[in-house]
């Protein structure tokens, strides 16, 4: 179990990381370079789907027994991120905003399941990932 003080450092630079996404919503909502803040809001959840990833690949190597398929499973929030990424060129920002959203609630749900001793993390991620996918959905809203 970590120590109070590196869960609450922890619980502190998770809030702190809701800012870009707060700050590029805003920007969507009120028409302040919407479309770079649009653009904007997409790059980084996709860099924070990765960082997600990167907690999972921390997590299955200092864990007992054959990691592999953590390891494996530890990419995928980094792949899809980047195929969203350069997706753009193709599809609509809806739709790299769905997919984006269900990609949070999917790895949340991942990490319930595969760190449920966690309970301090796991109340920090949802927290997180509920207002995360909040601010997607009000920015598909304002896409429609």
């Amino acid at each position: 179990m970590m120590q109070e003080k590196a869960i609450s450092t922890a619980q502190r630079l998770g809030y702190l990381g809701l800012l870009p996404f707060l700050a590029f919503t805003l920007g969507g909502l009120l028409d302040v370079y919407a479309e770079h803040s649009l653009r904007l809001f997409v790059i980084y959840s996709a860099l924070i789907l990765s960082f997600l990833g990167g907690v999972q690949w921390g997590v299955a190597i200092h864990s007992e027994g054959s990691p592999m398929r953590l390891l494996k499973w530890s990419m995928v929030p980094t792949v899809v991120g980047l195929i969203v990424f350069f997706a753009g060129i193709w599809v609509s920002a809806l739709t790299m905003l769905i997919v984006l959203a269900l990609m949070h609630l999917f790895w949340l749900n991942f990490e319930k399941r595969h760190l449920p001793d966690e309970l301090w993390y796991l109340e920090l991620r949802s927290r997180l990932t509920f207002t995360v996918v909040a601010l997607h959905v009000i920015l598909i809203i304002i896409s429609l």
